[in-house]
């Protein structure tokens, strides 16, 4: 039984790690969106995985096992799962579901709704970021005022416009969650966060109309600035290799073979991630079966 739960989770997560290498060689918003589906996808394969190993190994525990003994009857099998696997998977899968209730709770705090543009806030720190949600309000701070020439202004508030426009919120909530609920999947989500902060960077280059500027201004942004924990900001991840892209030429669209190619990858390991989720109901069903 553990075998066949297993095996969809790793052709699911060396799928992750492939998206994981080609990430940056594609254009920024395709890597947002590749990257943010592969997160959903493994997420989808791991959590199942996670509490059918964990209820698994409980339906077989010395002196609780009997009031979990309808996990073999959804399972099927008469297997025992070793503690080894069975204690962590259960660890993970509680600790997870409380960590994402704090992040959702975070995001409904930050959360505007309401129409909004640029708000100036009082801070002698240079920053720069953007609420989540429907408003797409831009706080800056005096201290960035201050900093910066009207100019190189204008490239922070097209950064953050990029963030507000396209609703960048929502992927970087997809990030937080499976990395929260999947510690594994950390690295995974700082890409996701690094390309959205990327297609904010392009956006402010087809403002401005000129690479260098907008790299030269994150620089400056940088060395002085900090972003608040929970948002996305002109200084967010990965700001040396933010500079490099912009001081370079802009990531071309892979041939359409290649990513028809990845988007059939994606199809297929959704199935498997599918397949996971199936016996989750399984688990549903036999905890409701009324």
């Amino acid at each position: 039984m553990v075998p066949s739960v297993i095996i969809p989770l790793l052709v699911v997560t060396a799928m992750a790690v492939m998206v994981t290498t080609v990430h940056r060689r594609l254009p920024a918003v395709i890597a947002s969106r590749v990257v943010s589906i592969t997160l959903i996808v493994t997420t989808s394969a791991a959590l199942p995985t996670l509490w059918i190993l964990g209820f698994g190994y409980l339906a077989h525990a010395p002196y609780i096992g009997a009031a979990f003994g309808w996990c073999v009857e959804v399972f099927g099998s008469h297997d025992r799962i070793s503690p080894l696997i069975g204690i962590p998977c259960l660890a993970l899968a509680v600790v997870g579901a409380v960590r994402a209730a704090r992040v959702l709770r975070t995001h409904h705090r930050l959360r505007n709704d309401h129409p909004g543009s640029v708000e100036v806030t009082r801070n002698n720190q240079p920053f720069a970021f953007t609420l989540p949600g429907r408003g797409g309000r831009v706080v800056v701070s005096t201290g960035l005022i201050e900093l910066l020439d009207d100019n190189e202004c204008a490239v922070v508030i097209a950064h953050e416009h990029a963030h507000a426009t396209y609703r960048h919120d929502r992927y970087l909530l997809v990030a937080k969650l499976a990395s929260t609920t999947i510690p594994m999947l950390r690295p995974l989500a700082s890409r996701l966060q690094f390309s959205l902060e990327r297609w904010a960077d392009e956006t402010a280059v087809n403002a401005c109309g000129d690479r260098h500027f907008v790299a030269r201004t994150l620089g400056k942004v940088a060395l002085h600035g900090a972003v608040p924990v929970g948002v996305l900001g002109f200084t967010g991840l990965g700001v040396p290799a933010r500079v490099v892209a912009l001081f370079g030429p802009p990531a071309l669209v892979p041939r359409s073979s290649l990513l028809i190619s990845l988007w059939l990858t994606i199809a297929g390991t959704g199935a498997l991630a599918a397949f996971q989720i199936h016996h989750l109901f399984s688990l549903v069903t036999a905890l409701c079966p009324g």
